[in-house]
């Protein structure tokens, strides 16, 4: 049985998210037949790792965070000025849509408290669906890669709180289940979960395709990238 937990505890690292992101766009590779499409599959996988670290946007220490706001001192205000910008550039420039409610989101979870809304189904629902309006492709890696971050915090000491804004913590403590961030399970976890992705992609991309068929779709592929930039001869 699940346990309500209070507020508290400690988390999985952002390295062992990453990893389970990678995990998590695998399986929207193999959920989506993307195996095929070397672009498309690459994109689900950067998708899914992007969607592992965004719930930790609420904190100032976050693997996300320092890449988005390392030199930067007040990460919240920056997070906020950055989502107004962008909803305000989207609204004057006529952008599309996703480019609007992505900034919105920001200044949303810009202030915060840790592992409150952006922990919640509610928040997952919200990314995966500005993600579906970005590209439609890619919403399921997005959700894939988002709800692997939750149910690895879930099963450590702190517990998530799934169905905020019901702000109880949900957690497998009276499972016995207690992880600890940067001990051995959540070590071994993170090793698993990136090598296991690593090989579940490579299989996904070469089943039932020869190395030349993929080498070929590859390359056509990257000729169309460079057309679309401009790029070659």
């Amino acid at each position: 049985m699940l346990a309500v937990i209070p507020k508290g505890g400690s988390e999985v690292t952002g390295n062992t998210h990453l990893a389970l992101g990678l995990t998590a766009g695998a399986v929207a590779v193999g959920v989506t037949g993307a195996g095929s499409h070397v672009l498309e599959a690459t994109g689900m996988v950067l998708v899914a790792s992007l969607g592992s670290l965004v719930p930790d946007i609420d904190e100032d220490g976050s693997l996300l965070n320092n890449l988005l706001f390392k030199s930067i001192r007040y990460r919240s205000a920056a997070l906020a000025v950055a989502g107004v910008l962008f909803a305000l550039f989207a609204l004057l420039q006529g952008l599309d849509w996703w480019i609007f409610f992505s900034g919105i989101y920001a200044v949303a979870v810009a202030f915060i408290p840790h592992r409150s809304f952006t922990h919640s189904f509610l928040s997952m629902g919200i990314v995966t669906w500005i993600t579906y309006l970005a590209h439609p492709t890619y919403a399921v890696a997005m959700a894939l890669g988002y709800f692997s971050h939750l149910l690895a915090d879930a099963v450590t000491v702190g517990g998530v709180p799934f169905f905020w804004p019901w702000k109880q913590r949900i957690g497998l403590r009276n499972l016995g289940v207690r992880i600890r961030s940067g001990d051995t399970i959540d070590k071994v976890t993170g090793k698993i979960s990136m090598y296991g992705g690593c090989a579940a992609l490579i299989w996904l991309l070469f089943q039932e395709t020869s190395f030349d068929t993929f080498l070929s779709s590859a390359l056509q592929q990257l000729d169309t990238v460079k057309g679309l930039f401009g790029w070659g001869g």
